[in-house]
Order: C-alpha cells, then sequence, then structure tokens
C-alpha cells in the first residue's frame, strides 16, 4: 500500500473517530427534555391513529394511554410549550415523515399573535430536537427562521442560533456543570421514559378562575396573518395527505386578540369542511376544580385533561370510524406501555402530601375510592369540599361520613354518617365491616380480611382515603390527611 493511500485511509478513520466523538458527546451534553417526550414516537411499529398539535394547552391536556385504554385508539401527543401555528405546521411535516394518522388535532390557541418563537429558544429546541435530521427539519429552519433581526421572545436572536436545531452541540456546550448520571443513559432508555405517556405530562395543582371579561371594544384588533396563513397550509396539507383534521380550542382566558383569532377560525373551518371545537364554549370543566393556572395562560390540570380526553376520544369514537386496536395482536405492546404508565400516575398519586391535588389526582375512570371523613369540620372548608363535589360526593351536613366513589360512572354511596363496631355494608369492593374496641383501635374489614386499622389516641387525622386501581386489581394507597 502506497504512502498517500495510507494517509487517506488514515483520514477517513480520523474523520469517523473525531465524527462519533462530537456526536457523543454532543448527544450527553443535550437536554433530554425532547426525547423522554417524543422519542418513542419514531420507532413505533404500528400506525397512529391520532397526532394532538398545539401548545402547553394540548401538551398538558390529552392523554394518548387514556385513548388507549377506553377507545382502542393509538395516538402521540406532538405538542410542546409555546409551540405556535407555524411551529405546529412544521412538527406536522416532520412527523409525516415517520407516520401517517388518520386525524390530527390542531390547538388554534395562539398567545404570541404574529410570533413564530413564542417565548424562548429553549422551547424550540424542546419540540424539535427529538427530531433527526431531515431534509424536511433543514427546510423548517429555512422557512421559519430566514429573518436576520428576529429574536424570541427574551429578545435572543436566534437567526444566528437557527442551525443549533441540527447541530445543537452549539446550544448545550456549557452544560458540563449540570450533567446528572441520566445523561448518560443511551437512546434505548430515553424511548422506554417516552413510552409511558406518549407526549404529555400531567398538571398538579388546583386554582380558582378569575372571571376574565373579553373586551368589547376590539377596535384596532386584526387577524393574525401569519398564524391564519400557516393555518391554511396545515389544512392544505392534511387533504393532500388525505388527514382527517379537527381544530380545537382550547384558550380559556387568553388575550383579547388570541379570542377574535379563535373566533375567526370557526369560518375557515366552515369554508373547507372541517370540525372546529372551541372548548371554551363547551360545558367540559368545572372551573373551581380542573385548573392549574388562570388569568391569561390558563392550563387545565390532570383532572381537567382526563375530561378534556374523554370529550375528545367521544369525538373520535362517533365521527371518524377508527379502528379499536385494544384486541388486535398487533398492539399488544401499547398494554404494557399502559401498564407502565398507570405505574406511573399511580406513583405521581402516591407522592401527594397535599389533599387538594391528591383529590384532584383521583379524578381517573381508573379508580374506585373509600374516604372515612373522620372530623366533619373539616367539610366547612370550600375548595375540599369542591374537590369532594368533583368525584361525585355530595354533602347534606358537616358530620363524619363514610363514602363508596365509583370514580368511572360518578357513582357515590353514603355508607353511613354514624357507624358503630360491628356495621357492615355491601360495596362495590365487597362487604365492609367497621369495627372499635374500648383501647381506641378502630378500622375497616374487607371481606373479613384487614383493610386499615388506626389508633384515635394517637392519630389526629381528618380524612382518610383507600384508593383501588381497576386494572391492577389491586389497592394502591392508604392515606390520612390532617388539616389543609
Amino acid at each position: 500500500m502506497n504512502t498517500v493511500l495510507k494517509r487517506i485511509i488514515s483520514g477517513i478513520i480520523l474523520i469517523c473517530i473525531l465524527f462519533c466523538s462530537i456526536t457523543r458527546v454532543s448527544r450527553i451534553l443535550q437536554l433530554k427534555e425532547s426525547d423522554n417526550r417524543y422519542s418513542s414516537f419514531f420507532v413505533e411499529k404500528q400506525p397512529i391513529d391520532v397526532l394532538f398539535l398545539g401548545s402547553s394547552h394540548v401538551r398538558h391536556g390529552f392523554y394518548p394511554m387514556e385513548l388507549w385504554a377506553d377507545y382502542g385508539i393509538s395516538s402521540y401527543n406532538l405538542a410542546a410549550n409555546g409551540s405556535t401555528l407555524p411551529v405546529s405546521y412544521w412538527t406536522l411535516v416532520n412527523a409525516l415523515d415517520y407516520k401517517k394518522p388518520e386525524v390530527v388535532v390542531l390547538d388554534v390557541f395562539d398567545m404570541w399573535p404574529g410570533r413564530v418563537c413564542s417565548e424562548s429558544w429553549g422551547q424550540v429546541h424542546a419540540q424539535f430536537d427529538a427530531f433527526p435530521l431531515s431534509i424536511h427539519k433543514f427546510q423548517m429552519i429555512l422557512d421559519l427562521f430566514n429573518d436576520e433581526d428576529m429574536t424570541d421572545g427574551n429578545g435572543v436572536n436566534i437567526y444566528e442560533k437557527r442551525w443549533e436545531l441540527l447541530f445543537d452541540l452549539g446550544e448545550y456546550h456549557t452544560r458540563w456543570t449540570e450533567l446528572t448520571e441520566d445523561d448518560f443513559d443511551d437512546n434505548r432508555q430515553v424511548v422506554l421514559n417516552s413510552e409511558i405517556w406518549k407526549g404529555p405530562t400531567p398538571l398538579i395543582a388546583v386554582v380558582d378562575r378569575d372571571e376574565h371579561i373579553y373586551s368589547e371594544n376590539i377596535k384596532g384588533l386584526k387577524y393574525d396573518d401569519l398564524s391564519k396563513e400557516y393555518l391554511k397550509k396545515t389544512i392544505d396539507l392534511c387533504k393532500k395527505e388525505e388527514i382527517k383534521l379537527i381544530l380545537i380550542n382550547t384558550g380559556y382566558d387568553c388575550s383579547d386578540e388570541s379570542k377574535l383569532f379563535a373566533d375567526s377560525v370557526d369560518q375557515i373551518a366552515k369554508d373547507n369542511e372541517i370540525e372546529y371545537i372551541d372548548f371554551t364554549k363547551e360545558d367540559i370543566i368545572d372551573f373551581n376544580t380542573d385548573l392549574h393556572s388562570t388569568g391569561h395562560n390558563t392550563h387545565v390540570n390532570s383532572s381537567g385533561a382526563q375530561k378534556f380526553t374523554q370529550y375528545i376520544g367521544e369525538k373520535l369514537l362517533v365521527g371518524y370510524n377508527l379502528t379499536d386496536h385494544r384486541e388486535d395482536s398487533l398492539y399488544q405492546k401499547w398494554w404494557s406501555d399502559y401498564d407502565k404508565y398507570l405505574n406511573s400516575k399511580h406513583d405521581y398519586l402516591v407522592a401527594q402530601e397535599d389533599i387538594i391535588n391528591y383529590l384532584m389526582l383521583l379524578k381517573d375512570d381508573d379508580y374506585k375510592v373509600l374516604i372515612e371523613v373522620k372530623d366533619g369540620n373539616i367539610l366547612g372548608n370550600k375548595k375540599l369540599t369542591n374537590m369532594l363535589g368533583n368525584l361525585g360526593i355530595k354533602f347534606t351536613d358537616n358530620s363524619s361520613n363514610l363514602f363508596c366513589v365509583n370514580v368511572e360512572s360518578g357513582e357515590c354511596n353514603l355508607l353511613s354518617n354514624t357507624y358503630m363496631s360491628g356495621d357492615s355494608w355491601e360495596t362495590i369492593f365487597g362487604n365492609l365491616t367497621y369495627f372499635s374496641n374500648d383501647e381506641g383501635l378502630y378500622g375497616i374489614y374487607l371481606n373479613d380480611e384487614e383493610l386499615y386499622t388506626a389508633n384515635t389516641l394517637e392519630n389526629d387525622s381528618q380524612i382518610k382515603i383507600c384508593v383501588y386501581s381497576k386494572s391492577s386489581g389491586s389497592w394502591i394507597d392508604i392515606k390520612s390527611f390532617a388539616g389543609l
């Protein structure tokens, strides 16, 4: 072998080593947020029925695994915080390189009229980092970030940073001091992470909604031409690909500009024979129990998301002729993913120490609940009674009560408001028996086996909650709460 050829081969080997090293370092330094949400989408073997697109209102508002369990619908939630309609359009374009859904559900809520990048450049990375290099990702950058003076909501010039969406070492090269053990996980692990929820994450908090009165003086307001342009592009793309499109608006308490634009979508949808659902005009959520935040950027919490998901699931079931895959052997992995999803939900529930958040997470069709109100004085708290009412519990007084709740049906049975040792009731769980003795020991037996016992002299709890998961067929938590 002559010297020149040896040098060429050595050079090629060196370039390969450098490329692999840089790729590995880039992979370690990269924030895993996007991969942990979406990476399983790109390796999913079976067809996907529905894709969800939009901003954080969609990301936190629709749960694909609930659609799977209730309707056999396969779906992914590819929404992201701060995603605008231009970004959602290009998310769909890139997603179609991997899966062609039967239906796309697109939120038209747009808090930042006229902007491509809504708030922070990091949100765009969170949307697109998981998407592999492709010609469409390249075209997206050329289309969306072509203005030399373009900035994000924080004033950062994103034109200069746009190519970091393809080669993100420049974005993350300063993360050395922030690295954790999870940053060294291989790609298989992030795929496993994203399989559990398939895009969304639950929001865990409950706030009361401040009523927002929209301005009647809309003089000077006009349709957001940029959002309107990309909405029409999305409509045209779905028509071309023979994908059914559902437009939704989840913009509770949005700005006047966003409300004006959302209202204008109704005519656009009619002109294109597309279903448009304005959630803000439907009786879906309870403003006392289902909101995580309020004001101009209102989000639903997990209770609200359960209701959103059920609502859209019924729409998809009735009008879009989707196949129920639950008995299809090719989709059995979705059931194993669902088991992991259930465990994740249970973990969220068990971790809660705040009774309001705990009751909010109990708004879930998988749960049956036994609630013992040991101190009726606690029912004087309006927020607590709202959350109990969200589960179907109605109160006639502030006495101590024992309730049995089937969350799926909203059926609530008041077993007793006074009970003595030996009292028993036939319930959805089986036969419950209450016992107590002179030493202060009391508790509940279920079908002659101990469910829980406690000592009144050592326990100052005001309410005790037992949670049964229908899917796992077991009691997943028994917890006492004292005060609020």
